[in-house]
């Protein structure tokens, strides 16, 4: 069955669903004995937060200037071998430094990052330790240990998107898709930051006409070896090209992120560019741009696709969920 419609892709959002609070009957004896059960469940809820130690005002708010040096650093030291995590060397660096953000410190943060990989009986990279290993490992004083583990903890919710933390539906979308993006990547190597970030780019976190009536996340189109329902809309190209094209249709979003990985796995092109070879984002987004995945251009007519794939990633700490899958 074929609809017709039209896909935007990342222009085209939906308002945000309102839910109708219903009204409360006016019931003293249960009001008197739900207020009673909600004070109890709020005390034991407080004496939770209170033994774990954890509170907002405990969250620490990194400048932009420090996440996008860790981010750099930690990406740089990951090329060509797994996909460290930015906020676990920087828990450690700040540590070490007395809760202080520093910016020159290269060696400093190079011997932490170093120090994360396992390497196996033949002296080849094989995985990620945890952070606990690691500082053990680099002999750091029992304050300095649990301190590193604490920064952890007080530095998660910081973003390069600082809106993020505060956008339920964009925290839902990448809660819906990340875990099929983990499965996606144990049975096709693709990422998850990369599926995670094709599927924010392409569908508008989910928001487009062909994502949320048709669950389509990637504007995968529908050509002669697809044998499912499709759709045929309208997308545009190279900011002004209009063109009229079938898509595939999916009964839900995992559906989709399957059909992704398995479509990159079938297609030479992208086995050509060595993106199954790849083992960080930077390396698997510019293997899609090679191989012509989208040819979005700049106005000066250069491809863009890979850096926009970055630049979502590194917004929105989606290489966190790379080293979650590389451990």
């Amino acid at each position: 069955m074929n609809v017709i419609g039209t896909y935007k892709g990342i222009e085209n959002y939906k308002k945000p669903n309102r839910y109708n609070k219903k009204k409360k009957k006016n019931n003293k004896k249960k009001i008197k004995f739900t207020g009673g059960f909600s004070i109890l469940v709020l005390i034991t809820i407080i004496s939770l937060i209170v033994m774990s130690g954890i509170f907002v005002k405990d969250t620490i708010n990194i400048s932009d200037e420090s996440i996008i040096y860790y981010i750099n650093e930690t990406d740089k030291l990951s090329k060509d071998k797994l996909q460290l995590s930015w906020q676990e060397v920087a828990a450690i660096d700040l540590a070490l430094n007395n809760g202080k953000e520093k910016l020159n410190n290269q060696d400093e943060i190079k011997k932490i990052s170093e120090s994360f990989f396992k390497y196996d009986k033949d002296k080849k990279i094989s995985g990620i330790k945890t952070l606990k290993s690691v500082v053990n490992e680099l002999g750091l004083k029992s304050k300095e240990r649990k301190k590193a583990e604490e920064y952890l903890v007080k530095i998660k919710n910081n973003y390069l998107n600082r809106d993020l933390i505060k956008d339920e539906n964009k925290m839902n979308f990448i809660s819906d898709v990340s875990e099929e993006a983990k499965k996606s990547y144990k049975e096709y190597n693709i990422l998850p930051s990369v599926t995670i970030a094709q599927a924010i780019l392409e569908s508008g976190w989910g928001e487009s006409a062909l994502s949320s009536e048709h669950n389509n996340l990637f504007g995968i189109k529908a050509d002669d070896r697809w044998n499912g329902k499709k759709v045929n809309m309208e997308t545009k190209e190279n900011h002004e090209d209009v063109i009229q094209g079938y898509f595939r249709a999916y009964q839900n979003y995992e559906e989709s992120i399957k059909d992704h990985g398995k479509f990159l796995s079938e297609n030479n092109r992208y086995r050509d560019k060595g993106i199954f070879d790849k083992k960080t984002y930077e390396g698997q987004t510019q293997a899609l741009e090679d191989a012509g995945y989208a040819t979005a251009k700049n106005e000066e007519g250069e491809l863009v696709y890979a850096d926009l794939l970055k630049n979502v990633i590194k917004n929105n700490n989606l290489m966190l969920y790379d080293t979650e899958v590389q451990r």
